[in-house]
C-alpha cells in the first residue's frame, strides 16, 4: 500500500462547494509529466505556434500581406527544421525574440527564459507549470484584448488561422454530409441511438422523411428495418445558461437541447451513409422542426437551417467536453488510479500492468481544477453554461452517466445503443476501428493476467485484489459503486472471475488511452475552426423557416471567445505523448524504450509482443480501410493512441 496517495473530495470547491468528487490531495513529481523532457518539449512547441499565430494575425492587420508572408516564412523554418529538435531552448528565444521585434502585444516577459533548466530541475517542477501557465494566460488575456468586428464573415474565423493550419473541416463543415459524419467519425461520436419509434416530443412527418429520403422510402418502414437513428442532447437541459464578459460587456450565453433524426437508406450497399432528417432545436413538444432545404429553396431558408445545424453542433460540444471528455476519461479515470498507487503499486501484477497507464494522469486532472475548469477559466468563458451546473455534468458522467462502470464493456455499449449492426449502420469508422482496439488489448490483458492467476477461486482469494476493489468503492475512497460481481446469493460485491478482471482490466486500458484518444485529438482538427463546433451560442437558435446571414452570425462565438477556444483546441489536440503498448517506467524516454525492459516476468515478454504485433497489424488494417471506407477516420490508428490520459 502506498498511502501517500491520499483522497481530498473537494478539488473542486472553488467552482461549487457542493460538489465532491475524490481526486489526488498532492500530485507528486514522479507523476508530473512536465518534468518529463519528451513532453515538455512538444507541450512549449505547441504553445510558441499559438504564441507566433496570435503575433502574426497582429501583424496581418497592422502590417500588411508582405509583412505577413517574409514573417511566415522566417517563423516557419525556425519551427519546422529538425536542427532545432536537441535545441528546444534556442527555438523558445529565437521565436520570442522574432515575436517581440515585429510585435507589441507582448512585451518583455522573463517566464520565457531558460525554460530547459528548469525542466531538467527535478526538485522544483513547479517552476516549468508556473512558466507554461504565465504563457498561457499572456495568450489568453491577448486574444480577450482583440476587437471585434461590427460584423464577421467566415473569412475571419478564418483569419484566426496563421501559422497554425486551418483544418480541413473548414472546407466541408457546410455540408450535410460533413455534418452527418461526425456523428459516426467526429469528436463526440457517442450519441446517435437507433429508434424504433419516434419520441412523442418530436414528432417528424413521413412527409418530411421522404423529401430526403425518396419517395420510395417510408418512416414507418425506415423504423421497422431498425435504420433511424437519433442524437438526443436532454441531458443538457441540466445545464443552466451562463454570461461571459466580451469588450467589457457582461453578454448572455444560450443553452441548447436539441434533437437530430438521421437515416440510412435501404439496401445492403456497404456505402450507404448516415443522412440528417430532421432537427428540433428545443426538447418541447410543438417546437419548430427544420429540415434539409430543396434544390430550389432559398438562401434564407438554406440558412436556417444551418443554424438548427450548428445548435447541434454546440451541444455536441458541450456534451464532448463535459461528459465524454472531462467526465468519462479524466475524472472516472483519477479514483482509479488512486486506489491502484495506494493498494496495488508496482509489485502486485495488476497494479504492474496499470500504473504505465495512469503516467499524468493525476497531473494534468490537477492543472485543469485549477485552471482550466477554475472560476474564469477557459471552460467558464467559452462552453454555454454556468460553471457550477458544467462541473456538475462532468461529475455525473464521471458517476455512471450514460452507463455505470459494469455497463460500460465497449462491445456492450455499442449493442446498448443499437448501434452494433455493420448492415444497419454500415459507415461507422469509430465503432470499427474503437472495437479492433478494444479486443487487442482484452487479449493482451487475458494472456497477462492468466500468468498470474489459474482460475476463479485464484481471483477470488487475492485479498489485495479485493482491497483495491473495496477501496474504489469505499465512500471515504473512490465512491464507485457500480463496480464489482454479486450474486443472489452472495451480495457483497466482489472480483469473482477472471472474465470479469480481464474485461474490467480492459476497460480501464482502453479508457486511459483509445477512448481518451478518440476524444482528445479531434480537438484540433474539428474544434479549433469555430463555425463548424462552437461551444456557446449567443442566439437562442432559429425560429422560423428562414434566416438571415445576420442571424447566423449572431448565433457564433465573438471572435475574440472563437480564438480562445482555437488555442485550447489546438493546445490539447496536439501534444501526443507515450504509444499504446510500449511500457515504461516514469524516468524513462520513450525514445530509449527498447533499452528497458519494464516487465521483469519472462513469461509476459511474448505476450506483449503478441500485444504489440497486433498493434502494428491493426494500423495497416486502419490505413486499408481509409483507402475505401466513406469517411475518413485516422484518429485510432495505434501509432496516435498515448498510453494515458496525460494532456
Amino acid at each position: 500500500m502506498t498511502p501517500q496517495y491520499e483522497y481530498r473530495y473537494d478539488a473542486l470547491k472553488d467552482v461549487s462547494p457542493e460538489l465532491k468528487y475524490p481526486m489526488a490531495k498532492e500530485v507528486f513529481p514522479a507523476d508530473q509529466s512536465l518534468t518529463k523532457w519528451p513532453w515538455t518539449r512538444d507541450l512549449v512547441s505547441v504553445v510558441l505556434r499559438i504564441i507566433a499565430n496570435q503575433a502574426m494575425q497582429d501583424i496581418s492587420v497592422r502590417r500588411g500581406s508582405a509583412c505577413r508572408l517574409i514573417t511566415f516564412i522566417r517563423l516557419y523554418r525556425i519551427l519546422e527544421n529538425p536542427l532545432y529538435q536537441s535545441g528546444l531552448e534556442r527555438v523558445f528565444n529565437a521565436i520570442n525574440n522574432l515575436v517581440r521585434g515585429l510585435s507589441n502585444i507582448f512585451g518583455n516577459r522573463a517566464q520565457s527564459q531558460n525554460i530547459k533548466h528548469d525542466v531538467k530541475d527535478e526538485q522544483h517542477p513547479e517552476k516549468v507549470s508556473a512558466r507554461i501557465s504565465a504563457i498561457a494566460k499572456d495568450i489568453q488575456e491577448t486574444a480577450e484584448s482583440r476587437e471585434a468586428r461590427e460584423q464577421t464573415s467566415l473569412a475571419d474565423y478564418r483569419d484566426l488561422f496563421q501559422i497554425i493550419y486551418l483544418p480541413d473541416i473548414s472546407n466541408h463543415f457546410l455540408e450535410d454530409r460533413a455534418f452527418a459524419a461526425q456523428r459516426v467519425a467526429g469528436a463526440n461520436p457517442l450519441v446517435i441511438n437507433r429508434i424504433s419509434e419516434l419520441p412523442d416530443h418530436f414528432q417528424v412527418t413521413d412527409q418530411q422523411f421522404k423529401a430526403v429520403m425518396g419517395d420510395s422510402e417510408s418512416l414507418q418502414a425506415a423504423l421497422n428495418d431498425g435504420r433511424v437513428y437519433l442524437a438526443d442532447y436532454q441531458i443538457l437541459e441540466e445545464i443552466d445558461a451562463g454570461t461571459v464578459e466580451v469588450k467589457d460587456r457582461e453578454i448572455p450565453k444560450y443553452r441548447y437541447a436539441p434533437l437530430a433524426l438521421f437515416a440510412i437508406a435501404s439496401g445492403n450497399c456497404p456505402g450507404r451513409l448516415l443522412q440528417p432528417i430532421a432537427i428540433q432545436c428545443h426538447q418541447e413538444a410543438g417546437s419548430p422542426i427544420f429540415t434539409p432545404p430543396s434544390l430550389e429553396a432559398d438562401k434564407e431558408e438554406r440558412l436556417a437551417w444551418r443554424m438548427a445545424k450548428t445548435v447541434v453542433q454546440i451541444a455536441d460540444g458541450n456534451y464532448h467536453e463535459l461528459i465524454s471528455h472531462l467526465g468519462r476519461t479524466h475524472l472516472w479515470i483519477e479514483p482509479i488510479a488512486l486506489g491502484t498507487y495506494r493498494r496495488l503499486g508496482t509489485e502486485h501484477p495488476l497494479g504492474k500492468l496499470l500504473l504505465p497507464h495512469f503516467e499524468g494522469t493525476l497531473f494534468i486532472n490537477n492543472a485543469a481544477a485549477n485552471s482550466l475548469i477554475a472560476p474564469g477559466g477557459t471552460v467558464d468563458k467559452i462552453l454555454f453554461g454556468t460553471l457550477k451546473s458544467s462541473v456538475q455534468l462532468s461529475v455525473k458522467g464521471a458517476k455512471g452517466y450514460p452507463f455505470s462502470f459494469n455497463d460500460s464493456m465497449l462491445p456492450q455499449t455499442f449493442a446498448s445503443r443499437g448501434v452494433d449492426d455493420l448492415q444497419k449502420l454500415p459507415d461507422y469508422p469509430y465503432r470499427d476501428d474503437a472495437l479492433l482496439i478494444w479486443h487487442a488489448i482484452h487479449d493482451w490483458v487475458e494472456a497477462y493476467l492468466q500468468i498470474y492467476y489459474k482460475d476463479d477461486d485464484a481471483v477470488l482469494k487475492d485479498d489485495i485484489l479485493q482491497d483495491w476493489l473495496a477501496e474504489l468503492r469505499a465512500e471515504d475512497g473512490g465512491q464507485m459503486t457500480e463496480i464489482g460481481e454479486s450474486t443472489p446469493e452472495e451480495p457483497e460485491p466482489k472480483i469473482r472471475t477472471l472474465d470479469y478482471l480481464i474485461n474490467a482490466t480492459t476497460l480501464i486500458i482502453f479508457t486511459c488511452s483509445a477512448q481518451h484518444a478518440s476524444v482528445n485529438f479531434p480537438q484540433a482538427s474539428l474544434m479549433t475552426f469555430v463555425p463548424n463546433m462552437p461551444l456557446a451560442g449567443f442566439n437562442e437558435g432559429p425560429t422560423a423557416e428562414k434566416a438571415s446571414e445576420a442571424d447566423y452570425f449572431s448565433l457564433l462565438p465573438p471572435l475574440s471567445l472563437a480564438e480562445q477556444q482555437l488555442d485550447l483546441g489546438y493546445t490539447l489536440g496536439s501534444v501526443y505523448y507515450t504509444q499504446l503498448g510500449y511500457y515504461k517506467a516514469n524516468d524513462v524516454d520513450l525514445d530509449d524504450i527498447n533499452d528497458h525492459t519494464y516487465f521483469k516476468d519472462l513469461q509476459v515478454k511474448q505476450a506483449l509482443r503478441d500485444f504489440q504485433q497486433r498493434l502494428e497489424e491493426i494500423e495497416l488494417i486502419i490505413q486499408d480501410r481509409n483507402e475505401t471506407r466513406p469517411t475518413y477516420y485516422d484518429i485510432l490508428l495505434p501509432s496516435k493512441i498515448p498510453q494515458s490520459t496525460n494532456i
